[in-house]
């Protein structure tokens, strides 16, 4: 399983002015591709310095260069996993980070 940042389109018509929000979000994938899930809520811009800041930001403006999710319009596979409410696709805070940090390691290495 894997994660990426996407942009995600979402439309509230039944605001008092209906509009549309592009916002991104973090998507998890099955080993075949496959959508799992994403963060309901829009991530939050931030790093421990601005190093880090650059590098998050980077990693966003990717999202850019991908195909718009819709809400309400993606098929979600489970794959048949479990979802853990606190970890989401993973089962513990560990394998989490773990896969946070492979991924880390990834975009690390295309930027060489």
């Amino acid at each position: 399983m894997h994660w990426n940042h996407r942009v995600v389109k979402k439309d509230y018509p039944e605001s008092a002015e209906a509009y549309t929000e592009y916002s991104i979000r973090e998507v998890f994938y099955n080993d075949d591709e496959s959508i799992y899930a994403y963060t309901e809520n829009p991530i939050e811009t931030c790093g421990g310095s601005l190093e880090e800041l650059r590098e998050y930001l980077m990693r966003c403006l990717k999202a850019l260069d991908q195909p718009v999710l819709v809400d309400g319009e993606v098929v979600f596979n489970d794959g048949g996993e479990e979802w853990n409410e606190e970890f989401g696709p993973f089962s513990s805070m560990e394998e989490l980070m773990k896969a946070l940090e492979e991924e880390d390691e990834e975009w690390e290495g295309e930027d060489e």
